[in-house]
């Protein structure tokens, strides 16, 4: 790719693989493993950016892990963005995901 753009030659369309397309979790867990997800952002084109939020909601969630969900374990995790699931995904980019992860634990309803 890099010799591409040092010849100023166009980019091939095609490079041999699907685009990408990340997404992070937010889960409650019990001790037992059960849980559920809390909230699902995506979808995010970079890795890199989906692991930085994802680090973003374990920062807060880390200053108030026993009162977020009682009885739970509650992290964000970096995971595939499921394209037919999409209407269960929240635009990342379109809102604060520190508010909206307080807007979805049932401690802040």
């Amino acid at each position: 790719m890099l010799t591409h753009a040092a010849a100023d030659l166009p980019l091939p369309d095609d490079v041999g693989m699907a685009p990408a397309h990340y997404g992070v979790h937010v889960e409650a867990r019990r001790s037992d493993n059960t849980g559920y997800t809390l909230l699902r952002l995506g979808p995010f084109f970079q890795t890199w950016i989906a692991s930085r939020d994802a680090d973003r909601l374990n920062t807060e969630l880390a200053g108030r892990a026993a009162t977020v969900i009682p009885g739970f374990t509650v992290t964000a995790k970096g995971a595939p963005f499921h394209v037919s699931e999409h209407e269960s995904y929240a635009d990342p980019y379109e809102a604060d995901v520190v508010a909206l992860l307080a807007s979805r634990t049932p401690c802040h309803r």
